[in-house]
């Protein structure tokens, strides 16, 4: 009997072509929570479609939120942060989405009234959610947890401003305090020792909501007035390009365009990164702003080994399986340190990643908080396991590309929660 989630990946000469990556998934949850927040009608173009994000939708139809999905954009009608209704059976499924449950939760705690219970898959249940639940309770949530993990159960009530120093760097846990600010009485501050993600911090400014920065310590003040309305164009996600930068890099006589990813500094780590190690990555038709895109042109190129280390983590920690695969071309040793909460993500993506370079013949390390990666030799090829984890099986699937022999990805399907295309532009290139 043939298995149906195993796909065989096979090696190519090269690879050329344009693509034009998926809606950038953290914006893409983000922009529909604050549709939900704004009252009235708001319009999103290039959203993620990906599981993750219509997670994220699902939810917000529960509490009240309507949504017309087009080919490319999509309109949504919202009751406004006030006008949100309990869901009618109390529970909010956020299936495999960390961002959803913890974003949700945040925005929630402080909705009186709320009465609910989330849950997700076995994968996402699973996940921490103290690192949520502490912050809020000091916020004066009612929230609670069995064991630190879901079902969270929310019953909204009043929330008063607090300071909060984070003490992970986690752009989700930054973003559930703040937007529980927005309910809250007084002003509500958060402290990062290392930058992560901006997301949310720049769509509230660009929505007009009063947030400041002074150095490390961002603060938000109650939401006195509903936002109107809004338009917003979601640029590509710059996590999934990645894949696509990684491939042309490795393979000999390569050359893409990938068009319109976002640049935003706190998620272009990787590209810093690779440019420092010898890649040729071109920015092209750059547009600034808050959240600024443009055109990356990339083209093969022979790398030297690299070092992450803990203050780097925060602004590469998507794309570390992939760099642990660059590594693995790269002469020379790489090390990868600081980067423990990998081991919380989907899966241990640290083992994981282990495993799948040991799979294909790559020698490599294991370490608490990371790996060292000993680049130089062919990658022989051979079965990966996905775990259930998308970026794992993607990296993957890059792998089979640059091996002397297939890859075969065991669980390949999991791609589907955020970029559910990767499979067709990896055909469509690796013929071009």
């Amino acid at each position: 009997m043939t298995d149906h989630n195993i796909k065989s990946i096979h090696p190519v000469e090269s690879i050329r072509g344009q693509i034009t990556l998926p809606g950038d998934k953290s914006l893409s949850h983000r922009a529909l929570i604050f549709a939900a927040i704004a009252k009235g009608s708001s319009k999103i173009r290039h959203l993620n479609i990906g599981a993750d994000a219509l997670s994220t939708i699902a939810c917000l139809q529960k509490l009240g939120v309507s949504f017309q999905l087009g080919k490319f954009t999509v309109d949504v009608e919202s009751p406004g942060l006030a006008g949100l209704k309990n869901p009618s059976d109390g529970i909010l499924n956020c299936g495999n989405s960390g961002t959803t449950v913890r974003l949700m939760a945040g925005l929630l705690a402080g909705c009186e009234q709320m009465n609910l219970s989330m849950i997700g898959d076995a994968s996402l249940s699973k996940r921490p959610m103290r690192r949520i639940i502490d912050p809020l309770k000091k916020m004066g949530a009612d929230i609670s947890s069995e064991n630190g993990t879901l079902p969270l159960v929310i019953r909204g009530t009043k929330l008063k401003g607090i300071q909060y120093q984070l003490p992970v760097a986690s752009a989700q846990v930054k973003s559930c305090v703040l937007l529980a600010g927005l309910s809250a009485q007084g002003k509500t501050f958060v402290e990062e020792t290392l930058p992560s993600r901006n997301h949310t911090e720049t769509m509230m400014k660009m929505f007009r909501i009063p947030i400041f920065r002074n150095k490390n310590i961002i603060s938000v003040h109650t939401l006195r007035r509903p936002i109107p309305g809004f338009e917003y164009s979601v640029p590509g996600d710059p996590s999934s390009a990645a894949y696509w930068v990684a491939a042309a890099l490795m393979i000999p006589k390569s050359r893409l365009l990938l068009r319109k990813v976002s640049l935003n500094p706190t998620r272009t780590g990787y590209i810093k990164l690779l440019r420092s190690c010898g890649a040729d990555i071109q920015i092209a038709d750059e547009k600034k702003g808050l959240e600024p895109s443009g055109d990356l042109i990339v083209r093969s190129s022979t790398l030297k080994a690299f070092h992450i280390r803990s203050k780097q983590v925060p602004n590469l920690i998507d794309e570390i399986p992939l760099l642990a695969l660059i590594a693995a071309v790269c002469k020379g040793k790489s090390t990868i340190r600081g980067a423990k909460e990998l081991r919380y993500k989907e899966c241990d993506r640290i083992s994981a990643t282990v495993e799948m370079l040991r799979n294909i013949g790559v020698e490599v390390e294991e370490f608490d908080d990371g790996m060292d990666i000993v680049g130089g030799n062919p990658v022989a090829g051979g079965d990966v396991y996905a775990h259930g984890d998308h970026r794992i099986a993607m990296t993957a699937s890059i792998a089979g590309l640059v091996a002397q022999s297939p890859v075969r990805v065991r669980g390949w399907s999991t791609v589907d929660i955020s970029y559910p295309d990767f499979y067709n532009i990896l055909e469509r290139i690796s013929k071009s």
